[in-house]
């Protein structure tokens, strides 16, 4: 069997990416340090995403990304990430083609909205107390996101009438 299998981008019209055949099944996953943009999105996250993953570094969280290549990602920006942030936001569709990110931040960040988009977020926010909009991109996103691939097997059984 093939270590990659070929997904057409929602997203792009005519792009195919090549997914890793081990790839896990895309999540929202949250990279901030105290945890209470991940606390907000949960109130109005759907539970059939499951839980987020919560990472506490840009590492981490690219980390975590090559594991799941076509999940939707909301980051922290703080004073101290801003250029490494704005590095891997450039560089995230030559990376990862199928993820999605948005930038989390401060309310005395947000000069740097306009700057983090042209990078490549796909929206930048800085309460909280919005999540609801945040919850929506990603479920948009993981919606339409390829999954794991599955076996004929698997594929029947998910298939059949009686099923779920």
């Amino acid at each position: 069997m093939s270590d990659e299998i070929q997904v057409s981008d929602p997203h792009a019209e005519g792009l195919t990416v090549l997914l890793p055949a081990a790839a896990k099944r895309p999540r929202l996953i949250v990279c901030e340090r105290d945890g209470h943009w991940a606390v907000a999105l949960r109130r109005t996250l759907a539970p059939e995403w499951g839980r987020i993953l919560q990472t506490r570094s840009l590492a981490e969280c690219w980390a975590e990304l090559a594991t799941r290549p076509a999940s939707f990602v909301a980051v922290e920006l703080t004073n101290e990430n801003i250029d490494d942030l704005l590095d891997r936001l450039v560089r995230l569709p030559h990376q990862f083609p199928l993820v999605r990110a948005a930038v989390l931040a401060d309310r005395r960040l947000d000069e740097y909205e306009w700057l983090m988009r042209e990078a490549g977020a796909i929206h930048f926010e800085c309460s909280p107390r919005r999540s609801d909009i945040l919850a929506q991109l990603a479920t948009r996103h993981l919606t339409h996101a390829p999954g794991p691939a599955q076996s004929t097997t698997q594929r029947l059984w998910a298939g059949l009438p009686w099923k779920g």
